[in-house]
């Protein structure tokens, strides 16, 4: 069968079908997302495309474009391949140069073999080892930095490119085994067939999975695109902390969790003494920073991965202590007052203390299906205004006893 194609006539339909993968990929330059790197791959189909062209008008065209250039334009596929790979990951091409200098090579070598001691043997074996330095490397930056770079690897672009090295070793050993005998429209034309009708194949399975790699780049970028906007959902802008809405969010998963595995659910909830006082003395932007400190205190305690620190509003803060009992609940809310004692931030206007300090409330619960998740926030609050009713600057534990919701003003100390 492969005896009866017309070696004109699969160059001609190679090179449409090449135009036809640089249409669709120029498409996807011009009208979708694309990153550095896959203008590189559309380019090298172009070329490819050309330069079967002038292959196949060999005889018609003067041999310094149907040999020379045509041989370049197709060399030039692969190597943009690998080149564009690198740039598409972001990775330095460490060998770049050792490759632009086989690009090169390859030049004079059919310039030799076209001029000097004409051969098509020669041309066959010396494009056919250049595919394969360049394919090669284009596998190996793929198998070595898409995974780095994706997190995953992209089968489908390992297996065209292997597929191309096998259609290339194809190529280069039936051309070996034929010798000087070897001319291009007539001897070798059932070989020359099937390995141009392989390598059109791969062609199309490299440009799908390219573009496989361009929209799993996008897909990946998009994910974490997603993942900041979350994150900036449900963060606290000045603080970095856990926003309300998290918190609130938090205290409803953990409740019904601890609900079904009958485990404790500790809650602090802080309140700075007398911060308005601050504000008025030192100004917003010392209040700001007074804020982070204290921020940076409740981030720092704590410690497990479970522990949920929010900024609940204004210079309040909780943390959601999940498995934990009121002594250990107790054992974090020191670990925080001694954090803000020890950055000994100075304020004249406290009615607690020339420093900065707090007023924490700390309530447990065992969460059962009578209950609400809210109760354990009045608790909480509950057990703070204790503490500020109290002298402020310390930390109360929830008793049901504790009906009283004054504390001292600060205001006479302004």
């Amino acid at each position: 069968m492969l005896q009866s194609l017309d070696i004109r006539t699969v160059l001609f339909e190679g090179a449409l079908v090449c135009f036809a993968i640089f249409g669709i990929m120029a498409y996807h330059c011009l009208a979708r997302k694309t990153y550095p790197g896959f203008r590189y791959w559309t380019f090298g189909f172009m070329c490819v495309g050309t330069g079967a062209i002038l292959v196949a008008l060999r005889g018609n065209l003067p041999d310094v474009l149907s040999i020379i250039l045509a041989n370049l334009l197709i060399a030039a596929m692969p190597f943009t391949l690998a080149w564009g790979l690198t740039v598409f990951l972001d990775v330095p091409w460490t060998r770049r140069t050792i490759h632009i200098v086989i690009f090169v090579a390859l030049l004079l070598a059919l310039t030799w073999s076209t001029y000097v001691s004409p051969s098509l043997y020669w041309r066959i074996i010396c494009v056919s080892l250049v595919f394969l330095v360049f394919f090669a490397e284009a596998l190996r930056i793929a198998v070595k930095h898409l995974p780095e770079a994706l997190g995953a690897q992209n089968w489908l672009l390992v297996t065209m490119i292997a597929f191309s090295l096998v259609s290339m070793a194809l190529r280069l050993g039936i051309a070996a085994s034929m010798g000087s005998s070897l001319t291009f429209f007539r001897n070798g034309g059932a070989w020359q067939s099937a390995a141009i009708l392989l390598t059109i194949l791969s062609m199309v399975g490299i440009m799908a999975s390219l573009i496989i790699l361009n929209a799993q780049r996008l897909e990946l970028e998009l994910k974490e695109a997603n993942r900041k906007i979350e994150i900036l959902a449900n963060q606290d802008g000045l603080t970095s902390l856990f926003n309300r809405r998290y918190f609130d969010k938090k205290l409803v998963q953990e409740f019904k969790r601890l609900q079904r595995s009958a485990q404790p659910l500790s809650l602090i909830m802080a309140d700075i003494d007398c911060f308005k006082n601050f504000n008025d003395t030192y100004g917003h932007q010392a209040g700001d920073d007074c804020i982070r400190a204290i921020a940076d205190a409740f981030k720092q305690s704590g410690g497990r991965v479970s522990d949920i620190a929010a900024r609940y509003g204004g210079e309040e803060f909780v943390m959601l202590l999940p498995n934990t009992d009121t002594r250990g609940a107790n054992t974090v809310a020191r670990e925080i007052s001694e954090r803000v004692t020890a950055k000994a931030i100075a304020h004249a206007t406290s009615v607690a203390a020339p420093i900065v300090t707090l007023s924490m409330g700390v309530a447990t619960i065992m969460p059962a299906r009578s209950m609400r998740p809210k109760t354990l926030v009045e608790m909480a609050d509950q057990a703070l205004y204790a503490s500020k009713s109290n002298g402020r600057n310390q930390i109360r534990n929830y008793a049901p006893e504790q009906k009283t919701r004054l504390a001292p003003t600060c205001a006479d100390t302004a």
